[in-house]
């Protein structure tokens, strides 16, 4: 246990070290900018030039440094670890259950459905056939539909 702090103590140190060593880095850099900004304005002054004229005539130069400052920064902020977004899972929608068997009534002329007892039924080789025959061959089977519902013209 004493072992492990002293471990820990030490790192402390060392970090502690780095960040005074870095602290006294960015003093001294902070130190030159100044001293350079107060030799420009001097300068600029003697001979006579404004900062904002000096600005104007570098600020193609001034506008892709400000653009690259602000692609770092934008870059640092976005580093920041963004939280998870947990998508709920798409439903997959069940497939529908084909029909049992896909019943083909041939063409022709069909009675007897109990829908429409009375009504005949035509039934040509191209198209749709009616719901009401289609419903009534599934029930009863199609052998037996033909038996009862079909009409012949022989």
């Amino acid at each position: 246990m004493a072992n492990q702090r002293q471990k820990e103590i030490d790192s402390l140190r060392s970090k502690l070290a780095h960040l005074e060593a870095e602290q006294e880095r960015e003093e001294k850099e902070r130190a030159i900018l100044q001293k350079a900004q107060t030799q420009l304005l001097s300068t600029l002054e003697n001979s006579g030039i404004t900062f904002e004229s000096f600005v104007r005539y570098f600020f193609k130069d001034i506008r892709k440094l400000i653009s690259k400052i602000e692609q770092e920064q934008s870059k640092t902020d976005s580093v920041t670890p963004r939280k998870r977004v947990i998508r709920k899972k798409a439903v997959k929608k069940s497939k529908r259950a084909a029909s049992p068997s896909r019943l083909k009534i041939p063409a022709g002329r069909y009675t007897n459905i109990p829908t429409a007892p009375e009504k005949v039924f035509e039934v040509k080789d191209k198209g749709p056939r009616p719901k009401a025959l289609k419903a009534h061959a599934e029930e009863i089977g199609l052998e037996a539909f033909f038996a009862q519902c079909r009409i012949d013209e022989a």
